[in-house]
């Protein structure tokens, strides 16, 4: 086994290789071809520039950039690369819109709906985004395997129902005290709670889900997750004010 650690396959993925260094605690690696034939050597100091490559490849994708990163890349390049993205979470973003307009009779009956809709949408994006960093680390050094998968999903839900109930004490409190409402004070704190929650799921599910399809989780996640968190920030917010009456 400790000679398998050390023997690096000329095809081996560079991330791979960087997590063999970590998991074995290597300075240097043989590297073989097919036939066990010695072509060459790899040290620590490799794989250091490997692991910064990785790590500035991983946060391009996570941002919708794609692989280009370089100030220098023509125009037309750089246009190619970040557009679909932008095209993508446009038309994620009109599932939001469909369900304002849906609710737009309760929005006109109380337009403090209208202000404070975009600050539960927010949070739970922003709570998203954090999971979502988390997991897609986690995927890309291999921390987050088959075993492991459902105990890091339930830890990431139990972190966001504690952000959640913290978060809605906040601002529950907080519209409260300023609109002299108990009632809109609460409805938002439940519209909160609920969104970050969802936030959580979504944060970890939907790269754990694109893993599994095969596709690369930095790269779409972030537009499925800020769908998602915006989705039902608002449904939260207009359904919760529908059903309870506070819009009549």
């Amino acid at each position: 086994m400790a000679r398998e650690q050390t023997l690096i396959p000329v095809d081996m993925d560079q991330e791979d290789v960087a997590f063999r260094f970590q998991k074995y605690a290597l300075v240097s690696a043989a590297v073989i071809d097919d036939e066990d034939r010695l072509v060459g050597m790899i040290t620590v100091d490799d794989v250091v520039h490997i692991i910064q490559e990785e790590a500035g490849e991983d946060v391009l994708l996570l941002s919708g950039v794609g692989d280009e990163g370089d100030i220098n890349e023509p125009v037309t390049e750089s246009y190619r690369s970040r557009v679909r993205w932008l095209v993508a979470n446009l038309l994620t973003a009109l599932v939001g819109a469909s369900i304002i307009r849906h609710f737009e009779g309760a929005i006109e009956r109380l337009a403090v709906l209208a202000v404070l809709m975009p600050i539960v949408a927010g949070v739970g994006g922003n709570a998203g985004t954090q999971t979502l960093a988390v997991t897609v680390r986690a995927i890309a050094t291999n921390q987050l395997t088959g075993s492991n998968r459902w105990r890091a999903v339930g830890r990431e839900i139990r972190v966001a129902m504690l952000n959640g109930v913290t978060v809605a004490v906040l601002i529950g409190v907080g519209v409260a005290l300023a609109l002299g409402s108990q009632s809109l004070g609460l409805l938002i704190a439940s519209a909160m709670l609920i969104n970050i929650i969802v936030a959580g799921f979504a944060g970890v599910l939907v790269p754990l889900a694109l893993e599994r399809a095969g596709a690369d989780p930095a790269v779409a996640s972030s537009v499925f997750v800020t769908m998602v968190t915006d989705s039902m920030g608002f449904l939260a917010v207009l359904g919760l004010a529908t059903a309870t009456g506070i819009v009549h």
